[in-house]
């Protein structure tokens, strides 16, 4: 790098450097001191350490570090955004590691280069419309043009309107429709990104309700107002603590709300199946992201309540992959249940099952590969047979062999 400035320099004072490579450098200066944190303004960055730090010295001090950190990290070129607010910043402050931070910093990056795609595209749309579509000739000055961008012999039906209209069915069915429990007490229990996933999932699942022809009376219960599941939801719904919000969330437990000969809890610990939707019991589901936690807390909660407590009949339906967790989404539940409600029907209602986690992709998958590159044949085949699936059973074959042994075999007693 320093031969490379020294080469440039040299050029620069004998003259012999080409305007489009003066234009280069000048370009790449402006972009280096236009880097910013926060605002995109150079002298900033106090503002925002005092915005976080609030005159404490120690705060101030690993902000300062982690703001050299992460310029490094974009001189390198490596993966770090360009624009960071206060509540990046206030994250990054508290992760531990530099992997964690590495890794979130990566995040950010991933999310600011899909905004700046997605406005590219559009604006690359935009100017392909304009420049692809002709300007269409008028036989008379007074004529009117039909089609895009002209009139239309339809009313329009415009996004608020469709909007208002899912909202009052949601409104509705506050009023007259079965309610259904999301139990938001598990926030203890998860890390940063997991509780940023679940609240996404909460979004779906509202968007998923209302929009569905006969919608549940949604309860969120055990919510933090205060706690950073709450802060999430905010931002993704940002009126989701409006009056007229079709959507209850409370801080009180369900138990306050419903009676308990009312309550199932829906948990895929249990033992006993949900054979029948009952339109007259209350359905609990636990709006927990299980990825770094694999305890069935649920199900202990479940028994503290001393409510009764169901899951779902996959294995009857379907036939699992090896290796896929049978914990489902809360953006997955709440469609299962909404055509469960509707039809009676499991196998139309457990089409929301992601089609990763049955055995027929995966075979699929396998067949795929195999067919791509034959010679990957034997090695599949080993790693099947070192699998939990391929030593259930090797277990059953030898199993049976000893069995048919014992019969026959005088010898053996």
């Amino acid at each position: 790098m320093h031969c490379i400035r020294s080469v440039l320099s040299h050029l620069r004072r004998s003259r012999e450097i080409t305007p489009c490579i003066q234009r280069v450098i000048e370009t790449k200066s402006v972009i280096h001191n236009t880097r910013f944190y926060s605002i995109p303004q150079e002298d900033t960055s106090d503002e925002l350490v005092n915005a976080i730090c609030k005159g404490d010295q120690d705060l101030e001090k690993k902000l300062r570090i982690l703001m050299l950190e992460v310029e490094v990290m974009r001189q390198d070129g490596r993966c770090a955004p360009d624009t960071m607010n206060i509540e990046h910043w206030t994250h990054l402050l508290n992760l531990t590691s530099k992997n964690q931070r590495s890794t979130y910093l990566t995040y950010l990056w991933k999310n600011e280069k899909t905004r700046e795609n997605k406005k590219a595209k559009k604006e690359a749309r935009r100017k392909e419309l304009d420049s692809v579509i002709p300007e269409p000739e008028k036989e008379y000055p007074d004529d009117l043009l039909y089609g895009i961008k002209y009139q239309s012999l339809f009313l329009r039906i415009r996004d608020q309107s469709i909007n208002t209209f899912d909202n009052y069915r949601a409104l509705q069915a506050l009023m007259h429709g079965q309610p259904v429990i999301i139990d938001c007490s598990y926030e203890e229990h998860m890390v940063w990104r997991e509780i940023v996933n679940a609240a996404k999932q909460m979004t779906y699942v509202f968007g998923d309700n209302r929009t569905h022809k006969d919608p549940f009376n949604l309860y969120m219960c055990n919510v933090n107002m205060k706690g950073e599941f709450m802060k999430q939801m905010r931002k993704n719904i940002p009126s989701i603590e409006e009056p007229w919000f079709p959507m209850n969330v409370c801080t009180q437990s369900y138990l306050d709300i419903f009676p308990k000969e009312k309550l199932v809890y829906l948990t895929p610990h249990c033992r006993q199946e949900l054979t029948n939707f009952d339109h007259d019991d209350v359905y609990i589901v636990g709006c927990m992201v299980d990825k770094m936690n694999n305890e069935p807390i649920s199900l202990a909660k479940a028994k503290k309540d001393n409510i009764r407590m169901a899951k779902l009949p996959l294995d009857r339906y379907l036939e699992w992959a090896p290796g896929s967790k049978k914990n489902l989404n809360i953006n997955h539940m709440i469609p299962i249940l909404l055509d469960l409600k509707s039809t009676g029907d499991w196998e139309y209602a457990l089409r929301h099952i992601p089609r990763r986690k049955l055995m027929e992709t995966k075979i699929l998958a396998m067949q795929k590969k195999l067919k791509n590159n034959p010679m990957l044949e034997e090695t599949v085949f080993k790693n099947f047979r070192k699998s939990n699936l391929g030593r259930k059973s090797e277990y059953f074959l030898k199993d049976r062999k000893s069995k048919s042994r014992s019969l026959y075999n005088d010898d053996v007693h």
